[in-house]
């Protein structure tokens, strides 16, 4: 099998034939990420017996780990835009930010959902908004989407009880310390998410999408329902989530710990909100209900599809050599804290950048720092948790078409794969370089 130097030309070609074969030849993400993620096993020397194999699981595990949850979160997101719900919503957020902050707005409504639910969850909830409050505040459709998609991507990956940040604290023996992990990933996501709003409304900033939501708006504005009907759909799966999060960080009595976390599973959670969006369906629109959940299916359709081929690129370069390449690699030599810590961030970024999940990069990266860390001098609790963000601030980098999240913005939002390169994938590279400043700073502290 093919390792080393080699390996790295390979991904690193793979990675630019998906971008060529989806700008420049026109193929449909879906059998450019297919093919070039075969094509990749065959080139590293992957039995190919076994290739197909490999295939067939990332689909699958992408569809088990995300699947229902993107086909309820649709279904919700539609009753929510049929009813006028989000759009109410949005005039509750202009209302209290005012209408030249949208951008803050919705950055800092990502963050603050993202703490306890997956960001690609978060984002499926929460995107419904993104069109109705470009229209109220009259700014760019596109800032709005990635400030939301930029502040549930930074707490997603600097706090518990996200799985990559609580089994990375865990690599690291800060199993007994999450209070500090907490601590430390809050000093981190602060000035990173000012830095989204201040990115997304400076240079992403550009109109587009108005004109064609006009129409929609004046129909909309017709009736509206109340505030409060409007957004349980939303706030009370976020609640369940939460709650089931929880568990993993107190103790409680087994019954409740059993009851938060059956509710607290995505898939239940969201199925609470979708019954919940029921009662924002008024007796003349009973009929129409179910013309707008075929439509909704309609719509997740390819969004599956997608996030599934993602899946099997991502799976095909999990099997490759290269999590042992970059262990050998870091273990040849020591370094100063500030260089280790950079030695951390480079694992992640580029385990991340490669096989695309951002949480299978922190794990990775973790286990193959915490035999070394003690030999650089990382024992006290604050640091190893500077040494976690680290590695979580080089698993930012980059969103790209191997990443579920980078689908599933592009699909909900409506942006082409060129432009979420142009604006999440690029947002993500600033959070992932902006963070990875604090974290040094705070070092050196």
């Amino acid at each position: 099998m093919v390792t080393g130097l080699p390996l790295l030309f390979i991904i690193a070609g793979a990675i630019l034939f998906i971008v060529v074969a989806c700008s420049r030849l026109h193929w449909h993400p879906f059998l450019a990420l297919l093919v070039t993620a075969l094509l990749t096993g065959l080139f590293v020397g992957l039995p190919i017996k076994d290739i197909a194999n490999i295939a067939n699981e990332g689909f699958g595990n992408m569809m088990t780990h995300i699947g229902l949850v993107v086909i309820l979160g649709t279904l919700i997101g539609t009753v929510l835009e049929k009813t006028g719900a989000t759009l109410r919503i949005a005039n509750g957020i202009v209302r209290l930010f005012g209408k030249d902050k949208p951008v803050l707005a919705i950055t800092i409504i990502g963050a603050v959902v993202g703490i306890p639910i997956f960001c690609d969850s978060g984002f499926v909830i929460l995107n419904g908004l993104a069109k109705p409050l470009s229209l109220e505040s009259r700014k760019s459709y596109t800032a709005i989407v990635s400030g939301l998609a930029g502040g549930l991507y930074i707490t997603h990956c600097f706090l518990p009880p996200h799985p990559g940040t609580l089994a990375g604290a865990a690599n690291l023996g800060l199993g007994q310390n999450l209070g500090v992990v907490i601590l430390t990933g809050l000093l981190v996501s602060f000035p990173t998410t000012m830095i989204c709003w201040w990115f997304a409304s400076r240079f992403l900033n550009k109109p587009g999408g108005l004109d064609s939501f006009d129409e929609v708006k004046e129909e909309e504005n017709k009736y509206l329902p109340a505030l409060w009907k409007s957004i349980l759909p939303i706030v009370i799966p976020v609640f369940f989530i939460a709650g089931g999060s929880l568990t993993a960080l107190l103790n409680m009595p087994g019954k409740m710990k059993s009851i938060l976390q059956f509710f607290g599973n995505p898939l239940l959670a969201l199925l609470c909100g979708l019954l919940l969006s029921l009662l924002l369906v008024r007796k003349e629109e009973s009929t129409l209900f179910k013309k707008w959940m075929s439509e909704a299916m309609v719509h997740a359709g390819p969004i599956l599809i997608l996030v599934g081929a993602g899946g099997v690129f991502g799976n095909v370069l999990k099997s490759t050599p290269l999590a042992d390449f970059v262990g050998q690699w870091v273990k040849a030599g020591s370094f100063s804290p500030i260089v280790f810590l950079l030695i951390a961030y480079a694992i992640g970024c580029l385990l991340k950048t490669a096989q695309g999940s951002t949480t299978s990069a922190i794990i990775i990266a973790t286990s193959i720092l915490a035999p070394i860390a003690p030999v650089a001098g990382f024992e006290d609790p604050f640091l190893l948790s500077l040494l976690l963000s680290a590695t979580a601030s080089g698993a930012m980098m980059v969103s790209h078409t191997n990443d579920a999240y980078f689908w599933v913005i592009s699909q909900f939002s409506g942006l082409s794969m060129q432009e979420t390169y142009r604006s999440f994938s690029l947002v993500s590279i600033v959070l992932s370089l902006s963070s990875l400043l604090f974290i040094l700073l705070l070092a050196l502290l």
